[in-house]
């Protein structure tokens, strides 16, 4: 076990294997010991095919040997987020009903992995159909933050992201709906990035159900990684059109326009009444825009066009609500669709989350509804993409505090968190997700510091639509500003 390589970018390993001071076998042996080593007390990789890694991996050995490359992953083993199916390793999504799915073929994220030379070590571990900001299920049990056991690493890709920060591997791939990318990298301090819509397929991405051909709406897939420039990486590999559209279309993501981080005009959007944030957050995020004021990059605070997270949350409920009721059954639909104006009149005087008749609204909607509220999401996206002649990226959290404390009861919409010392919903942690999702904007989650107990702090930073390329060059300079990720203590 070579402890040295644990912690090296994929990069890094990439160009040690190439040049034949890394071997494949060797470094997958690595990760395999690190994983039995620390994973029993965090539990974020579920399932192994190590037969099939290790054959694989003395295939690239030897293909090194012969002067042979596969691609530009050659040799290299990671973790897959349990969602992804991927011959010869289960997939749950977390979901007792699929204990014993063994999908015979990989999902078209998963080609063009095993395409591009990886090794796929291990599954790592999500919520039940990866509907939770927690990873914890009846099939796997829950899943740890190496930071603090007593809190959660996010969900859904919480398996992914507690893998990269326990350096059982240099890359992941997540997926994202909720938030599912970049809050588990906030509350693990790694790097994730949820890209513009429709660039990367899902197919073969549970949910949907196993066999579906449909793209879903809202969700993406994404690269999560311990530096800025690993997310462009796997960007590069995974990226491109569906099947459905692989006979007409090509996917050419512009390069970032920007050569050092001063070169970037920055909008900083901290505040809203709406979903107040974590004052050690908040101090934290001014601290970074004084370094980046010291950097010589123009920053303004404030929200962006005078909008605030009221324009976006709503009817980003209101869509995720059609796309969660597509699993409801009919009456099930209908009974959610009553609830609606009762959970609207009576929200307040209970506290219950913000908005969330929304959310009931949409998974009740005729699709003539949901042809309307998507002309609105239209309509918002148009006139909000003006602020981007302004503006190349803007930097905001991605939820309102670091890492939660394990809670799996009650129901979610049921559950309260205390930020600042007041008690809050717990569906408060969806809203700031909400605008580059329901816009299908690129944001890329990045580390910039800790607080003073000791837990991570990234910042989510939205760009264009298709600047993916952007945001996440954004991110490599502000690791030079603010430092990138760093190690768990004990790790």
């Amino acid at each position: 076990m070579n402890n040295e390589w644990l912690y090296l970018s994929a990069k890094q390993l990439l160009q040690g294997l190439k040049k034949g001071d890394i071997s494949s076998r060797d470094l997958l042996e690595t990760y395999i010991a690190r994983i039995q080593e620390k994973n029993p007390a965090i539990n974020a990789v579920v399932a192994m095919d190590l037969e099939t890694a290790r054959q694989r991996a003395d295939a690239a050995d030897r293909a090194t040997a012969n002067g042979e490359s596969w691609g530009p992953l050659h040799g290299l083993p990671m973790t897959i987020k349990d969602t992804y199916e991927v011959p010869g390793m289960p997939c749950t999504a977390g979901a007792p009903s699929l204990r014993d799915h063994r999908p015979k073929k990989p999902a078209v994220t998963i080609s063009h992995l095993l395409n591009a030379g990886a090794i796929l070590v291990g599954k790592t571990n999500v919520p039940l159909f990866a509907s939770d900001l927690q990873s914890y299920n009846k099939v796997y049990g829950t899943t740890h933050n190496p930071w603090n056991l007593s809190c959660t690493p996010g969900g859904s890709s919480g398996g992914a992201a507690a893998s990269l920060a326990a350096g059982f591997s240099a890359l992941e791939l997540g997926s994202d709906i909720g938030g599912s990318i970049r809050i588990p990298a906030h509350f693990c301090g790694v790097y994730g990035h949820k890209v513009t819509h429709g660039i990367i397929s899902l197919r073969g991405h549970v949910p949907g159900p196993p066999g579906a051909l449909g793209e879903p709406d809202l969700a993406v897939s994404g690269p999560m990684a311990r530096t800025a420039e690993d997310l462009q990486l796997l960007l590069d590999v995974v990226a491109g059109p569906s099947p459905l559209q692989q006979p007409g279309w090509h996917l050419k993501l512009p390069a970032a326009t920007q050569k050092k981080i001063e070169d970037f005009r920055v909008l900083l959007w901290i505040d809203d009444p709406l979903c107040p944030i974590d004052h050690q957050m908040s101090s934290l995020y001014l601290q970074l825009k004084s370094a980046l004021d010291s950097a010589g990059v123009s920053v303004t605070a404030g929200a962006p066009l005078g909008m605030g997270l009221d324009d976006f949350y709503p009817l980003y409920m209101n869509l995720m609500g059609s796309i969660m009721g597509a699993s409801q059954k009919k009456m099930e639909r209908r009974v959610m669709g009553l609830a609606a104006p009762l959970w609207h009149r009576i929200g307040d005087y209970f506290d219950l989350p913000k908005r969330f008749e929304y959310f009931l609204e949409g998974a009740a909607q005729s699709h003539v509804d949901w042809l309307r509220m998507d002309e609105k999401r239209r309509r918002i996206r148009e006139k909000f993409l003006a602020i981007f002649n302004q503006y190349d990226v803007i930097l905001m959290p991605p939820a309102a505090t670091t890492a939660l404390k394990h809670q799996h009861e009650p129901e979610m919409p049921l559950r309260k968190i205390f930020i600042n010392g007041e008690k809050r919903n717990y569906a408060d942690m969806l809203m700031w997700i909400s605008p580059a999702t329901l816009m299908g904007l690129p944001a890329t989650s990045a580390p910039i510091g800790k607080t003073t107990a000791g837990m991570p702090v990234n910042v989510q930073i939205m760009g264009a639509p298709f600047q993916d390329k952007s945001t996440i060059k954004f991110a490599a300079l502000l690791a030079k500003v603010m430092g990138g990720f760093t190690v768990p203590p004990g790790y």
